[in-house]
């Protein structure tokens, strides 16, 4: 496992110094809320390009943002049903069914990040397998997923530098642990604590990618879709489910 790790962050974390040399451009909440509202097409046929097999290096990183953040409101979470499920998947070890579980939850929203590394991952761990290669089954190549999750890091490194002031911006609190771990490589924190508007981690073990004691991340969407889906049907906190 601590192989496989080393070879996902490998993946992940090779352009990341010039990730945070770029200019931020922080999220504009009303903004793409209301573009998504007047313009729905639009955000999509950006979301089509961001999550394209061949990266469309048009895409300025405003695209980038409005595509990545405007997704969360065209879906609205509607897959996170079945992330839990993939999640529950992950301890069985059911190799098929998590990639099955995967696509299925990237046909609602090709953008999500859970999915997009728990595929890669399946696929690094199945090509492995001298079973699955002698069955003949075809083994797809897990790099297209972890190219498209290093897109989305990028997007969000974009959005700040994690400090107080110029906090990462995030739509689920598992982009928080999935940034941290596979784009920065910080496994390692003492306490989390939320303020009005950002999660604040206190770390224990800096890396390469970051040497600041604290990283911020803004969740001003997160809690919306919190209330949301309280109000919907009583479900339990985005948070509880980490």
């Amino acid at each position: 496992m601590k192989k496989l790790i080393a070879f996902v962050c490998m993946l992940l974390c090779a352009a990341n110094l010039a990730a945070q040399e770029r200019e931020m451009v922080p999220v504009d909440w009303q903004h793409i809320r209301q573009e998504v509202n007047d313009n729905p097409q639009r955000v999509k046929d950006l979301v089509a390009r961001l999550s394209a097999a061949t990266l469309d290096t048009t895409l300025t990183y405003k695209d980038r943002i409005l595509a990545f953040y405007g997704q969360s409101f065209l879906t609205n979470d509607a897959e996170e049903t079945l992330v839990m499920e993939m999640n529950k998947l992950a301890r069985s070890g059911e190799h098929a069914k998590i990639l099955a579980t995967a696509k299925s939850i990237l046909s609602i929203n090709p953008l999500n990040l859970d999915a997009l590394i728990s595929a890669g991952i399946v696929l690094t761990e199945m090509a492995k397998d001298s079973t699955v290669q002698a069955s003949g089954a075809p083994v797809e190549d897990a790099k297209p997923y972890f190219r498209k999750a290093m897109r989305i890091f990028n997007t969000i490194a974009a959005t700040g530098d994690g400090s107080e002031a110029h906090p990462f911006y995030v739509t689920k609190v598992s982009d928080e642990y999935n940034f941290m771990r596979y784009y920065l490589e910080l496994w390692d924190y003492d306490t989390q604590s939320a303020t009005a508007c950002c999660d604040v981690f206190t770390l224990s073990k800096l890396s390469e990618y970051y040497v600041k004691p604290t990283i911020y991340f803004e969740i001003t969407r997160v809690y919306e879709l919190e209330r949301m889906m309280f109000q919907g049907n009583g479900a339990k906190s985005l948070k509880e489910k980490m």
